[in-house]
């Protein structure tokens, strides 16, 4: 056996180790369906130790919560009817406020919701035992919990701090030449594909950052000043793609300034190649020298330049210090996106499908129910946050059939005359092993991760099952056909695959490109932006998962990017003193066009085009009245008549 198929052997037997280890704390002790200790110690295991702990935590925290809801349910009523009633709004609220929130702060809420259905259900199939089965659960979790860090925490790898600091140089790197290219030549067919690599690799980074941060509050504030770099890599993207419709333009008409041009080139491609290997302050210095040198012949990229270079020493200072002495708040935000629209739809379908089944087992009493019921509440809460959770229930379908009927043929054929718990270990280990060693590789891992989970809680090895066998076996269908109901909910009922929640997160960037067009408050604009940060980066992210042409996606996201910036500075001149009239009314239409036609994505490229013009027409230290002669007034021939601006036009023929 070579070397990576060694290594996937040892982590299926170091959890298959975990997870039977939990079984058997957890019978000793004589805790409640001590199955559950074993399910957790398998679900719980994670690549990096802080996720291991940051997602143990808030696992525990939402079985709390759920159990507590589920007695409190089961305290004041016994009617089926009112149960599924109580929990189409318990599970609705937890999925509707779970896909707000992000990462594993989602994954507490999402829990809440289906340990209340599962011990809800439980407690009506027992209701002699229902608070023994609450706190059986809660306990199974701190024994799982407990026993997977034991067992695999010393063998699993710290947070990928240094895997962080060199992808960060790397992008920094590849930033720099991206702005060289863009100096020497413009907007190139090169320059995009270096700005749409540099755009996917921070929404990757965005996504690195939070897993390094994960259960370490020595990195928090050190994590804050990574997202504010990422920022200000997006603010330098957004702005750069202004400055190329500026040098495309202008070309090199001026001999000097494309001399400049030239010098500057080179000179960022001489800082790069030395910045990746030794990120000094003498190289963060240069970097500094040359934003102000840029400063001076494109004053809005220089700035925005100057500003990334503030956040680099930033972020090189947090990661030499201490915690606390670390620098102060970042300068820049990333703001997630919270996609409101998708989370009610979420809630909604939870509720619905939850309903539609309660319903029906209220009326027609099938004592199946409830199991049905159980694996329902599971799947239409902990995946419904997935980018394509259709996909995701899918594969769990066949796990979950596989399973099953795996521990249908255990139950019935190997452990019917079996009492000795040691013995039931030792029969049940082989399928746990083979469950967990197909789970090591990526192709099978969701599917043998369900079917694993499912084998142990249809076995439910600790728990004298006295049901006959084909009760068992009816009882099993019903939780596969729980999986499958989930399925058609998120492919037919609401549906939800990342092509709607891209459009979700576009008419959101949309939404905020408005808004800000329309209110030029400092508040509102840096908000707006932040926020806009990480919803395009978002969405890139998504397309580059799933979408076999995302580049016209990225391409999109460079250029709201750019569209974003040139309002904010649009606003910036004009709450600014001094302002000529003729910059004023031309700042005016370019925001009014904004307002009109940013709801519009086919129009993105035009709508940037034109504003950078109008950007420019009032940077450009005596082109105002060229650039409102050139550019959105026109002459009419010799009469000395102006006609309306073009934008104005524009904006009254939409209205």
């Amino acid at each position: 056996m070579n070397s990576p198929h060694r290594l996937k052997l040892v982590l299926a037997l170091r959890g298959t180790l975990a997870v039977l280890t939990a079984l058997g704390v957890a019978e000793f002790f004589g805790i409640e369906n001590p199955y559950w200790a074993a399910m957790t110690a398998l679900i719980v295991i994670q690549p990096t130790r802080g996720l291991l702990f940051e997602k143990s935590f808030y696992r525990l925290v939402g079985t709390v919560f759920g159990s507590l809801a589920a007695l409190l349910l089961l305290q004041y009523t016994r009617s089926p009817f009112l149960l599924t009633f109580a929990l189409v709004f318990w599970i609705a609220g937890c999925v509707g406020v779970g896909n707000l929130f992000h990462g594993l702060r989602s994954y507490a809420f999402l829990m809440a919701g289906c340990t209340c259905a599962v011990i809800v259900m439980s407690g009506f199939m027992n209701p002699s035992r229902m608070a023994e089965i609450a706190f059986g659960r809660i306990a199974c979790i701190v024994v799982g919990i407990i026993v997977t860090t034991v067992v695999t925490a010393l063998f699993t790898p710290p947070a990928p701090r240094e895997e962080l600091k060199r992808r960060l140089r790397e992008a920094i790197r590849d930033a720099m030449r991206w702005l060289s290219e863009l100096i020497s030549h413009g907007r190139t067919d090169k320059v995009a594909r270096l700005e749409q690599a540099l755009l996917i690799e921070l929404a990757d980074l965005e996504l690195l950052v939070d897993a390094t941060g994960a259960a370490s509050p020595g990195f928090k504030k050190t994590q804050r000043h990574v997202k504010s770099l990422i920022a200000a890599l997006l603010s330098l993207l957004s702005v750069g793609r202004l400055a190329a419709e500026h040098l495309d333009r202008h070309g090199d008409g001026d001999a000097n300034h494309g001399k400049w041009r030239e010098l500057m080139s080179g000179q960022l491609l001489e800082v790069a190649s030395r910045f990746a290997s030794s990120p000094a302050a003498g190289v963060c210095s240069e970097l500094a020298a040359l934003a102000c040198e840029t400063r001076t012949h494109l004053p809005l990229l220089g700035q925005t330049f100057a500003r990334l270079v503030a956040a680099i020493e930033e972020v090189r200072a947090g990661f030499e210090a201490v915690a606390e002495d670390a620098p102060g708040e970042p300068r820049r935000r990333l703001i997630r996106h919270r996609d409101w629209v998708e989370a009610g739809r979420a809630a909604f379908r939870s509720g619905l499908v939850i309903a539609a089944v309660g319903f029906t087992w209220s009326a027609t009493g099938w004592s199946k129910g409830p199991l049905m019921l159980m694996a329902l509440s599971i799947m239409t809460t902990i995946f419904s946050n997935k980018d394509h959770p259709a996909h995701f229930v899918g594969n769990i379908f066949v796990g979950a059939a596989t399973g099953s009927a795996a521990a249908v043929f255990c139950r019935v054929f190997l452990l019917s005359a079996v009492h000795d718990p040691y013995l039931t270990v030792a029969v049940i280990a082989p399928f746990v092993l083979l469950g967990l060693l197909a789970m090591q590789y990526p192709r099978t891992m969701i599917a043998a991760t369900d079917a694993t989970l499912f084998f142990i809680f249809v076995v439910q090895p600790g728990v004298a099952v006295n049901v006959a066998h084909i009760d068992l076996a009816i009882g099993a269908v019903a939780m596969v056909a729980g999986v499958g109901t989930a399925w058609l909910s998120y492919t037919v009922l609401v549906p939800i695959n990342p092509g709607v929640r891209m459009r979700s997160i576009l008419a959101a960037v949309s939404r905020d490109l408005v808004r800000m067009a329309q209110d030029g408050s400092p508040q509102v604009l840096n908000r707006a932006q932040e926020r806009l940060h990480h919803r395009v980066i978002r969405m890139v992210d998504m397309a580059a998962r799933h979408d076999p042409e995302h580049l016209r996606t990225v391409e999109g996201g460079v250029t709201a990017l750019g569209i974003a910036a040139c309002v904010t500075s649009l606003w910036e001149k004009l709450n600014g003193k001094e302002l000529a009239p003729a910059s004023e009314r031309i700042i005016r239409e370019a925001l009014m066009t904004i307002a009109v036609l940013a709801p519009q994505p086919h129009n993105a490229r035009e709508l940037l085009s034109r504003a950078a013009r109008a950007l420019y027409a009032v940077l450009e230290e005596g082109a105002v009245m060229k650039g409102l002669v050139s550019e959105t007034a026109g002459t009419a021939g010799n009469s000395g008549v102006v006609r309306q601006p073009r934008n104005r036009l524009l904006w009254a023929e939409r209205q």
